[in-house]
């Protein structure tokens, strides 16, 4: 099968000039550009992370906005970018990606032991939805994130906040606590009376003018 300079079929989308560029520009300096390769290689929902969002680059000697270059290119063209930048983190940083990976599989693991009566105070918060100004996956990261600082060992929560994937990490502790709080939610009252409690302070606080 036929590809171009960038891996894609003839038949893939057709790319911005700018984004064809921001490509070329990952390919050639994947250093400059490993904050997004490690969050696109680890985080649950990359196109929808603070650190694909955020993303800008030089063409043409002016700054453009990854989003916005992808939004010009269709939906499938986000496609193509983001298992393009998928291909070049595993090619580029294999290695720190399996260490970032067992790092996951560390925070997973040491939250799960915890067990429901030290998780509970953390597990009201992932069972209401975000706001309408906070993505889901941005909530996530911030629950993750709270839950890190103030509930696993502080060597631990140091390993999240130094890493260059630390959104990712935080994103998938969130969505983990939330999992976790929606199973144990039917067969646990306790937990139930926490989040009718904090269903009301809300509603309460929506009243205030």
């Amino acid at each position: 099968m036929l590809r171009d300079s960038f891996g894609l079929t003839p038949s893939a989308p057709a790319l911005t000039p700018a984004l064809q560029d921001f490509l070329n520009q990952v390919r050639q300096r994947p250093q400059d550009f490993k904050k997004l390769l490690l969050n696109v290689a680890l985080h649950p929902s990359p196109t929808h992370s603070r650190a694909w969002n955020d993303q800008t680059f030089t063409f043409n000697k002016q700054t453009r906005h990854l989003l916005d270059e992808i939004v010009m290119s269709g939906q499938s063209g986000e496609v193509v970018v983001r298992n393009e930048l998928m291909r070049i983190a595993f090619a580029s940083f294999k290695q720190e990606i399996e260490a970032e990976v067992r790092l996951q599989n560390d925070l997973i693991k040491t939250t799960r032991a915890l067990g429901p009566k030290k998780l509970k105070p953390f597990l009201v918060e992932p069972l209401f939805p975000p706001t309408t100004s906070e993505p889901e996956e941005y909530k996530l990261a911030r629950v993750g994130l709270y839950f890190a600082g103030f509930g696993l060992p502080n060597q631990l929560a140091q390993r999240i906040i130094n890493s260059e994937a630390s959104e990712a990490h935080s994103t998938r502790l969130g969505n983990f606590l939330r999992g976790y709080a929606k199973d144990l939610l039917p067969d646990d009252p306790a937990l139930r009376a926490l989040v009718e409690q904090e269903r009301k302070r809300r509603q309460q606080r929506r009243r205030k003018p």
